[in-house]
């Protein structure tokens, strides 16, 4: 069984891309019992892939999309990463029925996911550099998933309609959002996550959906959650205000401005648990009186 320690969340953990196996130019000097790995679009004699049985983990650089489907119809590792992808058409990735976890990174032509309801061992995925994807509505089909990351470069943030897809998703543990840009401007999906333990995301949300999701959320460690999150920046500026376009500040001589964003922040917390609670009251007697 592959096991999956979620103490470390970073993709460089989880697919060892620091130590990952020697890159492989031929599989014919290769051992076929082998069980993990490493090769590229142009590793020659890629049609002895499916001769490798006890092949389990993955490693692929630098697939063109012909590459990419002459590799996945011949492997069904528990392990894959791939980076350096020119593919269009992801929908291979359905039929790996043993996938656990998978690592896509830098693919500029894909423009949607694949179908992921057959994949119901995934409980890791790490999407970066999908510079085109603009539908994740296909991740509601994978409730299984427990780590996602979802990330673009700095200069080609990720444009998505809304996060509802992901509400789905209630064995996540681990939420990672990083340079994206969501058109409902809304974090209100990310509230269906009860289970949620950490959630890495950018400074791209108003300060009124941090607020309301830390409410949301209160078992969720995210250094969003709070007024401030410390930073080290030149001219000693060391505090992020938490919300999209607000300022850094210096801690030392900023304190007018630090008690003014603080009093914000905790004023909508308390403002989105009157509205919880008002909810909640309106839910009993309307359930009251159908009963």
């Amino acid at each position: 069984m592959f096991q999956i320690n979620y103490a470390n969340n970073s993709p460089q953990y989880l697919f060892r891309t620091a130590i990952q196996p020697e890159l492989v130019e031929d599989l014919r000097n290769t051992d076929p019992h082998a069980t993990e790995l490493f090769i590229h679009g142009k590793t020659k004699g890629l049609d002895l892939l499916a001769s490798f049985r006890q092949l389990t983990k993955l490693w692929i650089h630098s697939v063109s999309q012909k590459e990419f489907t002459r590799i996945l119809n011949s492997v069904n590792p528990e392990m894959l990463y791939m980076y350096g992808m020119r593919v269009e058409d992801l929908s291979l990735l359905g039929n790996l029925s043993n996938l656990h976890v998978l690592g896509l990174e830098w693919n500029p032509k894909a423009m949607q996911l694949w179908d992921l309801s057959k994949n119901l061992n995934l409980t890791a995925l790490t999407i970066k550099g999908f510079s085109k994807l603009r539908d994740i509505t296909s991740l509601a089909q994978a409730p299984n998933i427990q780590l996602l990351e979802l990330e673009v470069d700095h200069t080609h943030p990720l444009l998505l309609e809304t996060l509802q897809p992901l509400k789905e998703l209630k064995q996540l543990t681990y939420l990672g959002l990083s340079n994206i840009k969501v058109a409902d401007e809304s974090l209100q999906p990310l509230s269906e996550l009860k289970g949620l333990k950490e959630l890495a995301i950018s400074n791209q949300f108003s300060t009124e959906e941090f607020a309301k999701l830390s409410v949301a959320l209160p078992n969720t460690t995210c250094d969003k959650f709070s007024p401030f999150v410390r930073v080290a920046l030149p001219d000693g500026l060391d505090l992020m205000v938490v919300g999209k376009r607000k300022p850094f500040l210096n801690s030392n001589k900023d304190s007018v401005k630090m008690k003014k964003y603080e009093e914000r922040f905790r004023s909508l917390q308390e403002a989105y648990k009157i509205e919880l609670e008002v909810r909640g009251s309106r839910n009993i007697h309307l359930k009251d009186g159908v009963e």
